[in-house]
């Protein structure tokens, strides 16, 4: 499936979105949420309009990018669904408005409660949202993206690591010199 082509790029998908308001939620949710915020990672994202929002997973965020910023990025507001294969009975699906990835989606689910979700959702609350597939053309513009960035990062720790150590060298050449100069 195109899940599993992400995940094999390093695409992280299946975080809990935090929603905007958690106040007038129950209580066990409310004890819930500040478990998952003690247990988890915790990526931290800034919306159009300056507001910081967060995602939780169970998995380290070092070396993986969340995927569902990588569409709100590049596509905003709408409803964003990857099928797999015909006989695949999952269906990944992602919801965004109002700059926000809503808390729930970004997740994989059977062909037959993506559909409920749909039609529920032509009636509903996010009925001005466009449902829009996402080409594998697409998926693998972003995976060259995450790979490029990878690529990048991994430069950037090489280099740095080379100063820490030529750093380190001239140091040392110079207490040595010191040193030589003292016993004289």
């Amino acid at each position: 499936m195109m899940i599993k082509h992400l995940h094999d790029n390093n695409l992280l998908t299946g975080l809990i979105w935090e929603p905007v308001e958690t106040n007038g939620n129950s209580k066990n949710y409310q004890q819930w949420l500040n478990k998952l915020r003690k247990t988890q990672s915790q990526l931290v994202y800034t919306t159009n309009n300056g507001g910081l929002l967060k995602g939780y997973s169970e998995k380290k965020f070092a070396d993986l990018e969340p995927f569902a910023i990588y569409v709100k990025n590049e596509f905003g507001d709408g409803v964003y669904y990857i099928r797999g294969h015909e006989e695949d009975d999952e269906i990944y699906f992602l919801i965004i408005t109002d700059d926000r990835i809503l808390s729930g989606s970004d997740r994989v689910v059977r062909r037959c409660f993506f559909d409920t979700i749909i039609l529920q959702m032509k009636e509903g609350e996010y009925s001005h949202l466009q449902i829009n597939e996402l080409s594998q053309q697409w998926l693998e513009k972003i995976a060259e993206k995450c790979r490029q960035k990878r690529i990048n990062t991994q430069k950037k720790k090489r280099l740095f690591a080379l100063g820490v150590v030529l750093a380190g060298t001239i140091l040392l050449i110079t207490v040595i010199f010191l040193l030589n100069m003292m016993l004289e």
